[in-house]
C-alpha cells in the first residue's frame, strides 16, 4: 500500500487501447485493492476512488464492467438456449413449473464475482459514477423509462434509472420462489423497492412505470409465503417480509397521489388490492392465528395484523358497493373498467388510517452488518485469480515496456 498504483490503473482505463488489453484486469485488481483489510485500517484506495471525477476513466470503467456483464448474459443465454427445445424437453418444463422449483435447478454460469465486486464499490463510494454510467452508456437502461417526462416531475441524475431497478426487483420476485427460499434477498430486494418508493416521494418524482406488475408480483410473494407457510417457518421469519410487503401497499396507498404518474394509477392500485382480496383475506387469517398464540411468532404476526389494516378498509369497503352496483343493474360479472366506475364514486366514504413510519427506512451501512459477507467474497476473488491469472501470453519485456509509458 506505500507505493500506490491507483493513477495508472485509472490511466489504463482512460485510455482505448490500454483498456481494451488490460482493462478487465485492471477493474479487476482495482477492486481487490479497495477491500485490502479495509476493515483493519485505512485505506488509501477507497478514499481515492470515492474523489474520482474524470469522466473518461469513469466512462472507461464503466464500459469494462458493462462488457464482462454482457458477456456473462450472453453465456447464460448459450446455456439456456442448450437447454431448451425438443417436446420433451418442453413437457419437462411444463411439469416442473407446475412445482417450486428446487435451488439445484439452475444453469451452471459461474457467476463474475470480481465484476460485480467492482460495480458495488464503484457505485458505493464514488457519487459521480453512476451519473456517468447514465449518460455515457444509454443502452445499460431498460427502455421502459419514460420517453416524455411529466411536466411536474423534476429532472434528477436517476431519473432514467428507477425503472430498470424497479423491472430487475420484479423479475427477482417473480423467478426465485423456491424450496431453498433466499429469504435474505428478498427482504434486501423489498427494501430496495422501498428506497426507491421514498425517494420518489421526498422529490415528488412522477415516473412513467407498470406499476401493475410490481403490484402483481408482490400479491404472488404473499401468496407464496401463505401456501408454503409450514416449510417456510420452519427456517425462516416470513413475517418481517410479509410486513415490508404490506408496507410497500401502504406507501402506495397513503402516499401514491405524489409520485404515481396519473390519478388513473391510484384506482388502478385499488382495483388490484380488490381483485386479489382473497390474498388479503387469508394473510389476515393467518396473522391473526399465529398472533393469538404465546410463541415466537406472536409479535411479528401482531405487526401484519396492524398493517393490514387499511388494505383491508378498502376491501370491505368497496366490495359491497360492487356487489350492489352488480344486482343494481343485473350483471353477473363487472369488467375492470365497470369496477374502476364504483372505485371513483365512492371514495369520499372510504376512511383510512394514517400510518406512521412508512416512508422511513435504515439507511446502508457496510460495516459491521455486511463485513463478513465481503471478506468471504474478497478471498473467493482472490483464490480465484491465483488460479487463473496467467502472464504466458505476454513475456516480462513487454509487460515493462507497457507500464514504463504510464507516468
Amino acid at each position: 500500500m506505500i507505493n500506490s498504483i491507483f493513477e495508472a490503473i485509472l490511466q489504463i482505463l482512460s485510455d482505448v487501447s490500454s483498456r481494451a488489453r488490460h482493462g478487465y484486469d485492471a477493474v479487476v485488481l482495482l477492486a481487490l485493492l479497495v477491500n485490502y483489510r479495509k476493515y483493519e485500517s485505512v485505506n488509501p484506495y477507497i478514499v481515492k476512488l470515492s474523489i474520482v471525477d474524470d469522466e473518461p476513466t469513469l466512462d472507461g470503467m464503466g464500459r469494462v464492467i458493462h462488457h464482462a456483464l454482457a458477456e456473462y448474459n450472453r453465456q447464460y443465454k448459450e446455456k439456456e438456449e442448450e437447454n431448451q427445445g425438443g417436446f420433451f424437453s418442453t413437457l419437462t418444463s411444463m411439469v416442473g413449473s407446475m412445482f417450486i422449483a428446487d435451488a439445484d435447478e439452475k444453469l451452471s454460469v459461474q457467476t463474475n464475482e470480481a465484476i460485480l465486486l467492482a460495480l458495488y464499490e464503484a457505485v458505493h463510494l464514488n457519487r459521480n459514477f453512476i451519473t456517468v454510467l447514465a449518460q455515457s452508456h444509454p443502452e445499460i437502461d431498460i427502455a421502459t423509462a419514460p420517453a416524455v417526462p411529466i411536466p411536474a416531475s423534476p429532472t434528477t441524475p436517476l431519473g432514467t434509472t428507477p425503472p430498470s431497478l424497479d423491472n430487475l426487483m420484479v423479475e427477482f420476485i417473480v423467478t426465485h420462489m423456491m424450496k431453498e427460499f433466499p429469504m435474505d434477498l428478498y427482504v434486501r430486494c423489498v427494501q430496495i423497492i422501498h428506497k426507491l418508493i421514498c425517494y420518489q416521494k421526498k422529490c415528488r418524482v412522477r415516473i412513467h412505470y407498470t406499476w401493475r406488475e410490481l403490484w402483481s408480483a408482490l400479491i404472488n410473494l404473499l401468496k407464496f409465503l401463505l401456501s408454503n407457510e409450514t416449510s417456510l417457518l420452519s427456517k425462516h421469519n416470513i413475517f418481517q417480509l410479509a410486513l415490508q410487503v404490506v408496507n410497500l401497499f401502504n406507501m402506495f396507498i397513503t402516499y401514491g397521489d405524489t409520485f404515481l404518474p396519473t390519478p388513473s394509477s391510484y384506482d388502478e392500485l385499488y382495483y388490484e388490492i380488490i381483485r386479489m382480496h382473497q390474498v388479503f383475506d387469508n394473510l389476515y387469517c393467518m396473522v391473526l392465528r399465529v398472533s393469538a398464540n404465546a410463541g415466537p411468532w406472536k409479535e411479528p404476526a401482531s405487526k401484519v395484523t396492524q398493517a393490514l389494516v387499511n388494505a383491508r378498509a378498502i376491501i370491505n369497503h368497496f366490495n359491497p358497493k360492487i356487489e350492489s352496483y352488480a344486482t343494481v343493474n343485473h350483471i353477473s360479472q363487472l369488467s375492470e373498467d365497470q369496477v374502476l366506475e364504483v372505485v371513483r364514486t365512492n371514495y369520499d366514504t372510504l376512511t383510512l388510517k394514517l400510518q406512521d413510519g412508512l416512508d422511513q427506512f435504515e439507511r446502508y451501512s457496510e460495516q459491521p452488518r455486511e463485513a463478513g459477507f465481503f471478506k468471504e467474497l474478497v478471498r473467493s476473488i482472490s483464490l480465484n485469480v491465483r488460479k487463473n491469472v496467467s502472464l504466458s501470453t505476454m513475456s516480462q519485456d513487454v509487460l515493462l515496456k507497457e507500464f514504463s509509458s504510464i507516468s
